[in-house]
């Protein structure tokens, strides 16, 4: 499969089935659950809504949607002011917020690997399993560091989305390095 080698784009023109899974991926969208958080994503977007909410306007609206009360902050101590910052406009939405910095239990680079030699670092495999074991609905994460963010996702058992995406470079703008 290569998308961006297409030149025909029917699958957006015409509703072509071009790789022929149509059928399978529709049976997964027959759940309620999935077609409750589908039509719920839409809403965003639909109507001439699409450009016209943040971000965070979109999580908030989402999360209310959905009916989830608690959110965890999974996040990287670099960006805790922002973590604090997003807590508190959580909070004055009704939300129940809790918070998970990367840095938890505490685990040195070298109890990881004895080639590593520095001190406490990133556990994003300890941030998924304390968030698995809340009892967050919702889980927002906020500029993990690339690699430590893949681990935490292949741990995370939760509903994820991601507010920020660290690149200290662009300043945290990751777009900006295509243009």
């Amino acid at each position: 499969m290569n998308c961006l080698s297409c030149n025909s784009k029917t699958c957006k023109k015409t509703g072509a089935d071009c790789n022929l899974g149509r059928d399978g991926v529709l049976t997964e969208y027959r759940n309620p659950e999935t077609v409750k958080l589908y039509e719920d994503a839409d809403s965003l977007v639909s109507g001439g809504r699409a450009g016209s909410l943040s971000r965070l306007d979109e999580i908030i609206e989402f999360a209310s949607a959905q009916g989830y009360r608690e959110i965890a902050v999974a996040y990287c101590y670099s960006m805790e002011k922002q973590a604090v910052r997003l807590k508190e406009v959580l909070e004055k939405n009704s939300f129940k917020v809790s918070s998970c910095r990367c840095t938890i239990n505490g685990i040195k680079e070298s109890d990881i690997s004895p080639s590593l030699k520095g001190g406490v670092n990133c556990n994003p495999i300890g941030q998924a399993v304390e968030l698995n074991n809340s009892s967050a609905d919702l889980v927002i994460e906020m500029g993990l560091c690339l690699g430590h963010d893949i681990l935490f996702h292949q741990y995370l058992e939760k509903p994820f989305t991601v507010f920020a995406v660290k690149d200290r470079f662009h300043n945290h703008n990751p777009l900006a390095g295509l243009e």
